[in-house]
């Protein structure tokens, strides 16, 4: 998927045979099932057959001779034969459902394990709603597509081979009447094949775009309900449905030509055979011969009419294929490489030389050096846009940078497992997020088997154990909707409680007090001082007042480090830093 906005198409794809046989790899671990259910429905389809040539025997036989003994035999046996067909049709649905839930959870859970993966910069420059869509929409036509449309149109080939058999066993000429018809249509079907799929992709493309915009809006709902935007995105929405319904009927017609064209064709050459019969080879045919082979062309459309049917849903499934193997083959920009080291850090950090850009030729950062000993305290400060949180994110590693190189304990960030980095280095953000879950479980998020008294120790330090345990459920309330029911503030410190528990060697503070007031930023700040011993802990902070204490500051201004020093010693410099600081405190 190219970077763009709710309103502009996806670029169209071409189509690919290697896009089916990848997509077959779904379907291995259920061959067996899949081989046994095209057995029982081959069973099925030759058990359906025989109707007709107990229907031509019993014309051209038992009623003649008046037979009223095999009249009910016969009578009997094809009631026999439509239960029986009853019956392989529920135990051939019951099984594909389950092979099909089973490959829509094959295909969704290998969507989602990519997009853990997937670095910042894909979630930052897409659509969500868009990705959304190929997540489950997209997966869940795939599967349907992989299990039944795929599997029907086999079966419904193989049912034609019986059909044309049964046919030929019993008039020739006719047979090969009925074939010339079928091939021509289906020459039609593929010449608009092409321009079928075409107007497919701009469906898609205008249900993805209104799916995105929907995502959109429900995220910005607050914002839009406190500018009075209601009716605007109203008639945004409408604009885009209206695409939407326009794509729709535009492909509709080449949807309903499909079994239009079989359904009649079925009717008129049903109609042609019995008239040829009649009129051309009667008496030489017998009339029961005439009448099974009508019947077996009512048959031989039948399959044509399902193969017409689900080609449409083949073609939609296509294109939701490629869309989901677009999103799969983004590659991971972020990962291991060859021989990763799992290294447990000091926390010494060295930036050398290091510059970087999310957009080519327009650096974020120019020329970084700075040197941070284990277990120091230092703060990065600066203008908004100067580039203090791309230091963080590079540090993360959750992008690389452009030049330069970025070290830990000596050793190259690129040559440490990306796993064991990122579980001794916390980013605490200034917007923290927290889940659906218990706000015990929203603490315990990043570390296994933590106890409730090591909960508790975290909270008290950080003053809010005593609000937790005011709520009616303790620290077992439900948190719903990034904890709307609670403040700014109490999130932030839940977060704040998150990022301590998992005992980072490397604690990084984006912001991350200054969602809460003056005086609960106090008494935070009391408890990090014990809660901070020991580990490496970077400070990206706009209140100067609240890093003072550092071991070194770093400044940065028009993309550089512009000032570096104590507090102290910038203090005496009187730059920039001087500046900013006499101006916070006046």
């Amino acid at each position: 998927m190219r970077v763009n906005r709710y309103d502009q198409d996806e670029k169209n794809t071409t189509f690919n045979f290697h896009i089916i046989k990848r997509s077959f790899k779904y379907l291995k671990p259920y061959r067996w099932k899949l081989i046994l259910v095209t057995l029982i429905s081959c069973l099925n389809g030759i058990l359906i057959l025989i109707n007709p040539k107990l229907i031509q025997y019993t014309i051209d036989n038992t009623i003649p001779k008046q037979n009223m003994k095999e009249l009910y035999w016969i009578a009997f046996s094809i009631l026999g034969i439509i239960t029986l067909n009853i019956l392989i049709n529920l135990v051939k649905s019951r099984m594909l459902n389950r092979i099909k839930q089973s490959i829509a959870y094959d295909l969704k859970g290998n969507i989602f394990i990519h997009l853990q993966y997937l670095p910042a910069e894909y979630y930052e420059t897409r659509p969500h709603g868009k990705i959304l869509t190929r997540a489950t929409s997209y997966a869940e036509t795939v599967a349907q597509c992989l299990c039944n449309d795929f599997l029907e149109t086999i079966l419904e080939i193989i049912n034609l081979i019986f059909v044309i058999i049964f046919m030929l066993t019993c008039h020739v000429p006719l047979t090969l009447f009925t074939l010339v018809v079928a091939i021509s249509i289906a020459f039609f079907f593929f010449k608009i094949s092409p321009t079928r799929r075409e107007k497919q992709h701009i469906v898609n493309n205008k249900v993805s775009n209104c799916n995105a915009y929907f995502a959109e809006s429900m995220n910005g709902i607050s914002i839009t309900q406190s500018y009075n935007r209601e009716e605007k995105n109203e008639k945004i929405f409408e604009s885009l449905e209206k695409e939407r319904v326009k794509a729709i009927e535009e492909v509709l017609p080449y949807i309903n030509l499909s079994w239009a064209i079989t359904d009649g064709a079925a009717t008129i050459l049903k109609i042609l055979i019995l008239v040829l019969g009649v009129f051309v080879f009667y008496p030489k045919t017998s009339l029961g011969t005439i009448l099974a082979i009508a019947s077996y062309s009512g048959q031989f459309w039948n399959p044509i009419h399902n193969i017409a049917s689900v080609y449409s849903e083949i073609m939609d499934a296509v294109t939701y294929l490629e869309r989901i193997f677009e999103l799969l083959d983004e590659p991971l920009i972020i990962e291991n490489m060859e021989n990763a080291k799992n290294k447990k850090i000091k926390g010494k950090v060295e930036f050398k030389n290091v510059e970087f850009s999310y957009i080519e030729n327009q650096n974020v950062l120019k020329d970084i050096n700075f040197l941070i000993k284990p277990n120091q305290k230092i703060a990065i400060v600066g203008e908004t846009g100067s580039g203090k949180t791309t230091i963080i994110n590079l540090l993360a590693r959750y992008y690389d940078t452009t030049k330069g190189e970025i070290l830990i304990d000596d050793i190259p960030i690129k040559e440490l497992n990306l796993s064991s980095l990122r579980n001794q280095i916390n980013v605490m953000l200034q917007d923290n997020y927290v889940f659906s879950r218990s706000i015990k479980e929203n603490i315990a998020y990043g570390k296994k088997n933590v106890t409730q008294s090591e909960i508790e120790k975290i909270c008290k330090n950080l003053q809010i154990h005593n609000w937790i345990k005011s709520l009616k459920n303790g620290y077992d309330t439900v948190l719903h909707s990034n904890g709307k029911e609670i403040s700014t503030g109490q999130r932030q410190l839940i977060c704040f409680a998150r990022a301590i528990i998992a005992n980072p060697q490397i604690l990084i503070l984006d912001e991350a007090t200054s969602n809460v007031d003056l005086k609960t930023e106090k008494l935070v700040q009391e408890g990090l001082e014990t809660l901070l011993e020991n580990r490496t802990s970077i400070v990206i902070a706009h209140r100067l007042s609240t890093i003072t204490d550092c071991d070194q500051i770093l400044l940065l201004k028009n993309h550089k480090i512009y000032e570096k020093g104590t507090h102290q010693e910038l203090m005496k410099k009187k730059g920039a830093y001087y500046k900013l600081y006499t101006s916070q405190l006046q």
